[in-house]
């Protein structure tokens, strides 16, 4: 089955905080953390923010899987809890948009559980490159059983290689809330591009996303066309 191909027309919307929070970067701002080498290692980094307790974090690795097995795998909400990082619960509210997603995470003692309400939109610019750009919004009831984080920005960059392969790229910076301890900070700075990339590689060969065109995507979550694959992404099909 032939790929779908879909004008390579600009689509920014959405795509702002992609390039805020990865493509304005400067290199030398940034702590490196993981340093593997090979291609299907991970590379993880950190920095300080002024007023934030948990630094900015960024990870990157590429992966044997095409760009549409990765969103498959970002579009499962309910399978979330098994690759972010802490955690434990992730759905799709019923009365709310279904671009909006409420994830739960596990408390680490003293540290209470924490909760948040999400919306999520994708895009695709005209060079193939895919951006999920997901930020807490209101919407949903505070529970007395979590404490609401107030802030949380994440931005994936899903570059499609020759061969089936796919750059990842994703930064994330966030507001825990409430009283976070000096060394909970540290840990989910430092733990969380790592565990979270670990997870989407040990996720990613289930075979339910090894989708071959775009129709099993959710369009909900879309910001324009279902994205468009760009020559030699996909391998040949097997005889």
């Amino acid at each position: 089955m032939s790929a779908p191909v879909l004008s390579p027309r600009l689509r920014l919307t959405g795509t702002w905080l992609t390039a805020c929070l990865i493509g304005c970067a400067h290199a030398a701002d940034w702590q490196p953390m993981e340093r593997a080498e090979a291609r299907d290692g991970i590379r993880t980094w950190s920095r300080a923010v002024p007023g934030l307790a948990v630094k900015q974090f960024r990870g990157e690795t590429e992966v044997p899987h095409s760009v549409l097995a990765v969103l498959a795998l970002l579009a499962d909400v309910p399978g979330m809890k098994h690759w972010v990082f802490q955690c434990d619960g992730a759905m799709q509210p019923t009365g709310l948009p279904p671009d909006r997603m409420y994830l739960t995470f596990k408390g680490l003692w003293p540290a209470s559980p924490r909760d948040v309400l999400l919306r999520t939109r994708i895009t695709q610019t005209a060079d193939s490159v895919v951006h999920v750009v997901t930020q807490a919004t209101e919407g949903m009831p505070v529970s007395d059983k979590h404490v609401r984080m107030p802030m949380l920005n994440n931005a994936f960059k899903l570059t499609p290689l020759p061969g089936e392969w796919t750059r990842i790229e994703f930064q994330t910076q966030v507001d825990l809330g409430g009283q976070v301890p000096t060394w909970l900070a540290n840990l989910v700075s430092t733990r969380a591009p790592l565990v979270t990339l670990q997870g989407i590689h040990a996720r990613l060969p289930q075979p339910a996303y090894q989708i071959r065109t775009t129709e099993p995507l959710p369009m909900h979550f879309y910001d324009g066309p279902k994205p468009f694959l760009p020559p030699g992404h996909l391998k040949p099909a097997s005889p």
